[in-house]
Order: structure tokens, then C-alpha cells, then sequence
């Protein structure tokens, strides 16, 4: 298999490249979110690659959507570049490393190494679908190792399973999140907790009767869902954008189709009044042309105003 070439930034380096490029709100939002307080930017000391790097500072820039993944302090973030292209970002501390790779491969490897989990155990142990109280499920963030032990003991043997769980994961539940890169916000997540040998997701919406439902899978099932999930996400986002970006904000072929289309209405109209001219009375050519020219005159303002982009609500 190729090597993924790679380009490894720190977030100085990433902050400094993204603002000299003029994505001065995208470097802001991200020197805030790693709680850099410094003024200076730093530059690139040792890019080897200086494309490969201006590539990168561009689509960083560019790039109003990813996937982010986090892990004991790691995190991944799967940027929309095109709809065939990803840009992989793996953050460890402040150290960025960058690579691109086909959307459609196969990453369900790299996110078990990830989370260091074992991909090769094809078996889930458990083969349950759980359902959870709201408020059980509110109990369990709340409550401290004692109390949780003591749930542990009490609980159905179903519930008992996803406690037990949910203690080894330190009493908290991963998070992938679909996200908004223009403004940060998260738009969804795939909430899980990794168990021994097998996955818990945890289903919190569209949920009759204020249920938690959670469901045991293997690690490949889990991560497959997750693929598709990603792919979907990034290739409809690439899409709109896209669609947006072609629609131009005055276009002359607009309004012309518009004009032309219009004007068959008006023709088919006008035939409509000949088919009857044997009764007209003298004048009646006058009134037919002030029609066709009161009408004419309306189609190429209302033209003009077709060659505007439509405004759409999102």
C-alpha cells in the first residue's frame, strides 16, 4: 500500500499560515479553541513542501464541514475538500499532521487504531438492544464510583453490562461530531462507549416514551456505520456548497431563458385572440398590440430581475 504523504504543522504554524492566506476568522476560531493567548503567528520554519503546504493552509480555509473524532487527548478531523477527496488531520498536543486520501477508502482500520481498539474481533459478546430511562441515563453522569458500583449490583443484568462499560470508560461518552466550520457549531454526533470486545452506540433521538436506547455491535460493524455516515455527511455538504458556488449572483442566461419562455406564453396567447378576429370590432387590432406591448414590457423587466440570484433561506 502507498505511503500517504504527510505535512506535519504546529498550531502556530497553522494559525500564522491560515491568517497571512486571509482566513482570518477561521485562524481565530482555531487559536481559541487550542486557548493560545499569544499575539505572534508563527511561520513555516521547515516546510519542505511549500505547495503541499499552501494546499493545505487553502483547504483548511476553504473547508466549512468536517468529522471530528477524540481520544484521550488526541483528536481526528476529517475535512470536505471535493467529493472524491478528504484531508486527514491527526492533532496530538499542538502538533497537526496533514494528509489527503480517497472519501470512499476504507478508514475503519485507522479509527480502531485510534481508539485503540482490536478490529480483528469480528464476534459481539453481547447481542443486545438496550433500553434506559432518560433520567437513568442523566443518574449515571451525575453520580460518583461508589454509587455507580452500587447500580452495578442493582441493576438488570442488561443494564449492568453498559454500567460496567461506562465505568471502564472513566464514567463518560465518546463523541463523534459532525461539525460547522464556519461558526464551530456541532450540527450531530454518534455517541458510543467502547466496551470489552464489543461497542455500546447510544441512540438519544427519535425516542418514544423519553427511552436511551443503546445497542451492542462489533467494532467493524460500528465503525462501517460510521463510515457511510461520514461519507454522507461530507459529500452532500460538498454538494451544496458546490451548487451554491455555481450559482452566480446576476446571470444573463437566467433572465434570458427566463425571457424566451415567457415570450411563448405571450405568442401562444396572441393566437388565441386571432383565432377569434373575424369578430373584433374596428379597433380591435389597436387594443391586441397594446396588449402584446404593456406585456412585453413587463417580461423584460420582470428578465432583469430573473437574471438576480434568488434568495434562499437555510
Amino acid at each position: 500500500m502507498k505511503k500517504e504523504k504527510t505535512i506535519k504543522l504546529s498550531t502556530r504554524e497553522l494559525v500564522g499560515g491560515l491568517k497571512e492566506a486571509g482566513y482570518s476568522k477561521k485562524a481565530g476560531l482555531l487559536k481559541k479553541n487550542f486557548n493560545d493567548k499569544s499575539k505572534d503567528t508563527e511561520k513555516v520554519t521547515n516546510a519542505s513542501d511549500s505547495k503541499g503546504f499552501n494546499r493545505i493552509i487553502n483547504d483548511i480555509g476553504k473547508s466549512t464541514y468536517y468529522v471530528h473524532f477524540k481520544n484521550k487527548g488526541k483528536e481526528w478531523k476529517i475535512h470536505s475538500v471535493d467529493i472524491q477527496t478528504a484531508l486527514i488531520e491527526t492533532i496530538d498536543q499542538s502538533e497537526h499532521t496533514f494528509c489527503y486520501q480517497p472519501l470512499q477508502i476504507d478508514f475503519s482500520n485507522r479509527l480502531c487504531e485510534f481508539y485503540d481498539l482490536d478490529l480483528q474481533i469480528e464476534e459481539d459478546p453481547a447481542k443486545i438492544n438496550l433500553d434506559m430511562s432518560a433520567e437513568t441515563y442523566d443518574v449515571i453522569h451525575a453520580i460518583d464510583e461508589e454509587g455507580l458500583d452500587r447500580m452495578i449490583d442493582d441493576e438488570p443484568f442488561q443494564i449492568s453490562l453498559f454500567l460496567k462499560a461506562f465505568k471502564a470508560n472513566s464514567q463518560t461518552i465518546n463523541q463523534i461530531t459532525y461539525v460547522n466550520g464556519k461558526n464551530g457549531r456541532m450540527e450531530d454526533a454518534f455517541l458510543f462507549i467502547p466496551a470489552e470486545g464489543y461497542i455500546w452506540s447510544i441512540n438519544h433521538e427519535n425516542v418514544n416514551n423519553n427511552q436511551i436506547i443503546a445497542t451492542s455491535s462489533t467494532y467493524k460493524q460500528f465503525f462501517e456505520v460510521v463510515q457511510l455516515s461520514v461519507v454522507d455527511y461530507l459529500t452532500s455538504k460538498v454538494n451544496k456548497k458546490e451548487e451554491k458556488k455555481d450559482e452566480k449572483f446576476f446571470s444573463f442566461k437566467r433572465g434570458f431563458i427566463f425571457y424566451w419562455k415567457s415570450n411563448i406564453f405571450l405568442l401562444i396567447s396572441i393566437l388565441l385572440f386571432l383565432l377569434n378576429k373575424g369578430s373584433w370590432a374596428s379597433d380591435g387590432d389597436n387594443y391586441v398590440w397594446l396588449f402584446g406591448i404593456q406585456v412585453e414590457a413587463l417580461l423584460i423587466l420582470l428578465s432583469f430581475i430573473a437574471c438576480l440570484r434568488p434568495r434562499t433561506l437555510e
